[in-house]
């Protein structure tokens, strides 16, 4: 008996190490593709339903997945090729864990407007009901997610044109450990995210996670732990804030310009106070969210004037998204130089305290690609709205953030660029965890062979930076006209004097000399031909009629015109009316729901 108790407590104990070493965080797979009608942006990879559909979705909205299914491309009338494919598309016909009846709340198979993302300023419209479904991350299975079934759907663009939908989203937690849901007959059911799922069957060792998304342009790779974090994705200064039902806010104190090393096509290594450039009820600081979900960083108007003031962009209207002059000179220099847009918040709640995330430039240099537009075209992903301030992908590329749901804490940090050695530092977040912890490591070293610094006297010309005509102002230079600036203009004022003198002096002589002519001198007239005589009779010299005036370079046939501003440029046309790809739009002929395809 009592060497069945030893090896009972053996077995037990041996139980209890193995579960308790099975806690560990769980990695997420990344797709190997790209995607995205405006990146090219990273999405991981999971297995849907019980045929183990593979799709590819982009992390990190909270409460609700998204998922596309078979039927999105039915219908053709917002675009005549399925770009959902690309990612994936489910069917709920294929699965025999597929449960689209139970939940009793909307939407119930009908047309509404999703909420995609924080961010409002590009909206959704979808065909779409409620359904739970099994997720295979790779290797565990979680059960009953809560999903969002979308049958059919269109995104709205602030000038109008609609564009299908392409990637679904997956939600990576809420407050709530699960969704209760009524049901349409008998007792309640339980929907379960896949971050609570692992941790309730102690997959992992909390209800959280860690997450920065990277760069498929530089070769950065997305690295999503649930229940921890890579540590070597965390650089510099961490702020710790709390969470608001499910969404992620922090309080932005300024967005400013800079250089890191060498000289500045602006004169200047640091230009600040653009975040309340011309709306002085910013000055204090306003809230802004952060979701993985949206793609831009949404931001006020006049914030966004301040901003492409100092840039080489245009705006286009019908997108509402800049996009990157390439011609002018300072395009190459600004992209490929330690520049870079930086945003500074304040640090763990605290009003004394801030920190600064600073985002290259390199990763703003984004592709529009079709439908939105005819031909790829580098942007800026900046948009302006008036609806929720949102720090978006484009943000995130160069930024860390952790969520710990349990303890409604949210982290965020610097991220490492494409010099990083990526090797993994793999942390639990453990039930009670309330900070955490980076390296030591050099933002700058990340990049340093990706950038290529400027000449100390750069001659910038500031005053064409920004080709935008429709919603720019100028720049605000913290430090003013340079000493050789101010030197410059000294001088070509002594210039100008003294050729204004010179010309006085020239007519007043001129004036003089003219007063001594005689006044007996015959007026110039045209007298006719010269004549001679030959044999008696008057001859016209050859060559001696008065000569037809023409302009420079006349040509006599020439009928048309030629324009400069066309000679040797391409031109390309930012969402065309008139173009065949994404330009139906109007689908069944009104912009809103229409028809399920039969």
């Amino acid at each position: 008996m009592k060497c069945l108790s030893f090896y009972t407590i053996i077995s037990l104990w041996s139980l209890f190490f193995d579960h308790a070493s099975a806690q560990n965080p769980w990695a997420m797979t990344w797709s190997d593709s790209t995607f995205g009608f405006d990146g090219p942006w990273h999405a991981v990879t999971i297995y849907m339903g019980g045929n183990d559909t593979k799709l590819a979705m982009y992390p990190g909205t909270a409460w609700t997945t998204y998922v596309l299914l078979n039927t999105l491309c039915d219908n053709t009338t917002a675009s005549s090729y399925c770009y959902g494919d690309h990612a994936g598309l489910f069917n709920p016909d294929n699965s025999h864990t597929w449960d689209g009846d139970s939940i009793d709340l909307p939407p119930h198979h009908n047309w509404l407007d999703l909420q995609w993302g924080v961010s409002s300023a590009v909206s959704v419209k979808a065909y779409a009901y409620r359904a739970l479904e099994s997720i295979d991350l790779g290797g565990t299975v979680t059960s009953d997610s809560n999903l969002i079934a979308i049958e059919q759907g269109y995104q709205t663009y602030p000038g109008g044109k609609i564009y299908p939908l392409d990637v679904g989203i997956l939600a990576l937690g809420a407050p709530d450990i699960n969704q209760t849901f009524s049901t349409i007959s008998g007792p309640s059911v339980n929907g379960t995210f896949v971050t609570s799922w692992v941790y309730e069957h102690s997959v992992t060792p909390s209800y959280s996670y860690g997450m920065h998304i990277g760069s498929p342009k530089f070769g950065i790779p997305g690295s999503l732990y649930l229940g921890g974090y890579d540590k070597n994705r965390v650089l510099g200064d961490i702020s710790t804030q709390p969470i608001d039902s499910g969404q992620l806010p922090i309080e932005m104190l300024d967005i400013s310009i800079g250089v890191l090393d060498g000289g500045s096509i602006w004169g200047s290594s640091n230009i600040t106070g653009l975040m309340a450039k011309s709306n002085s009820s910013l000055s204090s600081g306003m809230n802004v969210v952060i979701d993985a979900t949206n793609p831009y960083i949404y931001m006020p108007q006049s914030t966004c004037d301040a901003i492409t003031a100092n840039l080489p962009v245009s705006y286009h209207s019908d997108l509402g998204l800049y996009t990157w002059d390439t011609n002018n000179e300072n395009y190459s220099k600004i992209i490929t130089s330690p520049s870079y847009l930086a945003f500074t918040f304040v640090k763990n709640d605290v009003n004394t305290e801030e920190f600064t995330i600073k985002v290259p430039f390199a990763l703003l240099n984004l592709t529009l690609s079709p439908p939105l537009v005819e031909v790829d075209t580098p942007y800026l992903p900046l948009m302006p709205t008036d609806s929720d301030l949102v720090l978006g992908r484009a943000f995130l590329q160069a930024a860390f953030y952790g969520v710990h749901w349990s303890q409604k804490y949210w982290f965020l940090s610097q991220a490492p660029g494409p010099d990083d050695n990526f090797i993994k530092n793999v942390v639990s977040l453990e039930p009670t965890t309330t900070t955490i912890e980076g390296t030591g490591d050099s933002w700058e070293g990340t990049w340093a062979s990706y950038w290529t610094a400027l000449p100390s006297n750069v001659a910038g010309n500031h005053s064409e930076t920004n080709s935008s005509s429709s919603s720019s102002s100028s720049g605000d230079s913290s430090t003013g006209l340079s000493t050789g600036a101010k030197i410059g203009i000294g001088i070509g004022c002594g210039c100008a004097a003294i050729a204004i003198i010179g010309m006085v002096a020239w007519f007043w002589i001129r004036r003089r000399r003219q007063a001594k002519i005689p006044e007996t001198l015959p007026p110039r007239e045209y007298f006719g031909p010269r004549l001679v005589q030959q044999g008696g009779v008057p001859l016209e010299i050859a060559g001696s009629k008065r000569d037809t005036l023409h302009e420079l370079n006349h040509d006599p046939d020439f009928t048309g015109y030629y324009d400069k501003r066309t000679s040797g440029q391409t031109s390309t046309v930012i969402g065309s009316q008139g173009s065949t790809r994404g330009s139906e739009g109007l689908v069944g002929g009104a912009r809103g729901p229409y028809e399920l395809s039969q």
